[in-house]
């Protein structure tokens, strides 16, 4: 009986530990957010200013994706059998093209906010960036050419 206690006692203790240590796991948008902050090679006042910046355009950006995302679950399976129809079709170009105008208002929008924190130079690269697939966050880094800055 004393094993079993104490069995169950270091079982509760490491999936304790297991569950903190998920919990501290950064979202994929702060990672995004710190990959472009690191690769933008900015002065601590500029990292500042720059993080909620970045942290409400990628809310932005997903809220503008949203619709089209939703859309797209809900005929994944469809899509991945090639049983498609005409109106799931139209429906999707459709969601499709509403959410990359949404973006590109985004981009538009935020582009003075970002130029008031970093010069022009790095707002693009920022955009190039923030923008990158998460495998390229999570793996390789992209090199900016900041020799004048």
């Amino acid at each position: 009986m004393k094993r079993l206690t104490q069995l169950l006692t270091v079982c509760a203790v490491a999936l304790t530990l297991n569950l903190q240590a998920h919990a501290a796991q950064p979202s994929k948008t702060e990672k995004r957010i710190a990959y472009t902050i690191k690769n933008l090679k900015l002065n601590a006042t500029q990292q500042k200013a720059l993080q909620p910046i970045l942290t409400a355009y990628c809310a932005e950006m997903k809220a503008a994706k949203k619709k089209y995302e939703e859309l797209k679950k809900k005929y994944e399976r469809d899509i991945d059998m090639g049983t498609l129809t005409d109106n799931a079709s139209k429906a999707l170009l459709d969601a499709k093209f509403e959410a990359e105008t949404k973006e590109l208002e985004v981009k538009k929008a935020y582009r003075k906010k970002l130029e008031g924190v970093i010069p022009l130079k790095k707002v693009f690269i920022c955009y190039d960036l923030i923008n990158d697939k998460m495998s390229k966050v999570e793996g390789k880094k992209k090199k900016t050419d900041d020799d004048d800055d």
